[in-house]
């Protein structure tokens, strides 16, 4: 099979998965809320409705920013190519690497920078973990989050390829926030890859949790850079500032509203541009809330 073929084989697959993959994403989002509310386990059903209706403006508009401009210029990166990597399954493997190295990296940038924290912590506002939560996104991701990853098509990674690996990436992210009472505690499954268990401290605000396990699929990027933290207590899910996470706008613009008073309290260009790009809970008079801080005083070690 020639490139040429391979291409075209690859297309129609891509053009059966992304559809596929919205199917089945709202069918195990419901059939999980089903089933925890026949257990009569308690969830918040206007916490998943605004998680669901974000949903829908986030790949609605990521969807419609890919067929206007981003996927446009993967292929306008791609026909400038920096290697000829072809579609050899160490490609492959090569490719998925490098993702989920990405993905840990932009991901520890929008914890650690405020300006990026305003679009992160919209998926950090409710107060339960389930699949819902997976889909609660901000509306205008689609306006930071395609610049980590859209270069590796310069490298040398056909679009195809790329989308492929994002599209596989995204249903083990999706995966990994399911309820509690259907994924418990696997150590050894750890080692390697981000489980439920793993992800549940991720989005833990105990003090403990804070800034801890980045990382999509692999595990070993958290090791290897410090960041990771095993699940030994129950986590408290939400963001630190107590807000209602089961109104949309509030969910949706509640980071902002902060970052514009503070700004507006802020004297001197330098210091409005320092409180943009360092950690949340920074501030230029010298107030410090951040992870960092916090777990010092805490007695956290890491």
């Amino acid at each position: 099979m020639d490139a040429a073929q391979y291409i075209s084989k690859l297309d129609g697959f891509v053009k059966i998965i992304a559809p596929g993959i919205f199917v089945f994403t709202v069918t195990i989002i419901l059939l999980e809320a089903f089933i925890l509310m026949f257990r009569k386990i308690p969830i918040s059903h206007k916490g998943g409705a605004v998680s669901l209706v974000s949903a829908g403006f986030v790949f609605g508009l990521e969807a419609l920013a890919d067929f206007l401009f981003y996927l446009v210029l993967s292929y306008w990166l791609y026909e400038h190519r920096v290697f000829e990597l072809g579609f050899k399954w160490y490609v492959w493997v090569a490719c998925f690497l490098l993702f989920d190295f990405i993905f840990y990296c932009s991901h520890r940038l929008q914890h650690e920078v405020r300006l990026l924290w305003c679009f992160h912590s919209v998926h950090h506002t409710t107060k339960e973990m389930r699949l819902s939560t997976a889909v609660r996104g901000a509306m205008l991701e689609f306006v930071m989050t395609p610049w980590y990853f859209v270069w590796m098509c310069a490298l040398g990674f056909h679009p195809l390829m790329f989308i492929t690996v994002r599209t596989f990436s995204r249903v083990w992210g999706i995966l990994e926030h399911v309820h509690e009472s259907f994924v418990g505690y696997h150590p050894w499954l750890n080692k390697i890859f981000i489980t439920p268990d793993v992800h549940r401290v991720h989005h833990g605000k105990n003090v403990r949790y804070l800034d801890r396990n980045y990382s999509e699929v692999f595990s070993f990027w958290d090791r290897i850079l410090a960041t990771y933290q095993e699940y030994d207590e129950k986590p408290d899910y939400g963001v630190m500032k107590p807000i209602d996470d089961d109104n949309f706008y509030e969910v949706q613009v509640h980071a902002w509203k902060d970052l514009y008073y503070d700004l507006k309290a802020t004297i001197g260009l330098k210091n409005k541009l320092k409180l943009l790009i360092m950690p949340p809970g920074w501030y230029p008079d010298g107030r410090d809330f951040t992870a960092k801080t916090l777990k010092k005083l805490a007695g956290v070690v890491g």
